[in-house]
């Protein structure tokens, strides 16, 4: 019978364990993550599109012509972080967003104030987009985040475009190497806004060249009609 203060053979078992336990936890780790990526490679649920960095130098301290009564600009220390959340919650399928969340998990994200964009209307907040950095030694990869437009402003290309472009433009500024955002494949008029303005699909998992083969034939007709509607332009322009 062991008493305190005594030797006791299975907390000393465990001691000499305990090494040997917390490295198979290691190891066990290490094969999950491998794991994870093995079921990435096969299948991701989102489409992943690729903004290609000569596009993005374009929007590099652009001047944004909007329609009347619109202004975009970048969040500064003053922003009203319970209209940015009120906003994201309209969509109902980005989560429930408070304005401890939208501080913690986009404001505080950002690697520079111009990584955002907030649209309003008359002063009031109608729109928002947001990216974050995710590099690795290998890539200076930037990621468009949480790109959010009220519904009843929804339909203004202009606005889409620079809610879309102006806060991704700052990591061609900044000289990354890849700049990347992801939707869900059923967002056809979104995909289609991308594809017609030089943006490219990325094949991230075998999942996603049946997801592509699918957008680009459901898209097909309308980005044929995108790209000769561009090239009369370009001609009547030339003449």
């Amino acid at each position: 019978m062991c008493r305190s203060g005594l030797f006791n053979p299975v907390e000393e078992r465990g001691k000499k364990n305990l090494p040997e336990l917390q490295s198979n936890r290691k190891l066990l780790m290490k094969i999950l993550e491998k794991v994870k990526y093995l079921l990435r490679f096969f299948y991701h649920k989102q489409v992943q599109i690729n903004f290609p960095i000569p596009i993005l130098r374009q929007y590099i301290d652009y001047k944004w012509h909007l329609p009347e009564g619109y202004k975009i600009c970048s969040p500064d220390a003053n922003v009203d972080l319970k209209a940015w959340a009120d906003l994201l919650n309209l969509d109902g399928q980005f989560g429930q967003w408070t304005s401890e969340k939208v501080k913690s998990d986009i404001v505080s994200q950002m690697i520079t104030p111009d990584a955002a964009s907030l649209m309003f209307f008359k002063n009031h907040l109608v729109g928002c987009s947001s990216s974050i950095d995710q590099s690795s030694p290998k890539c200076k990869l930037g990621i468009g985040m949480w790109l959010m437009i009220n519904p009843s402003h929804r339909g203004k290309r202009k606005i889409v475009h620079a809610l879309t472009f102006r806060s991704l433009a700052i990591f061609a500024m900044l000289n990354y190497d890849k700049v990347v955002a992801f939707t869900d494949a059923y967002r056809l008029p979104a995909i289609y806004f991308y594809l017609s303005n030089g943006c490219l699909p990325e094949y991230d998992s075998l999942y996603s060249f049946i997801q592509w083969w699918r957008i680009k034939k459901r898209l097909k007709p309308a980005l044929e009609r995108a790209k000769s509607h561009k090239s009369n332009w370009r001609n009547n322009g030339a003449v």
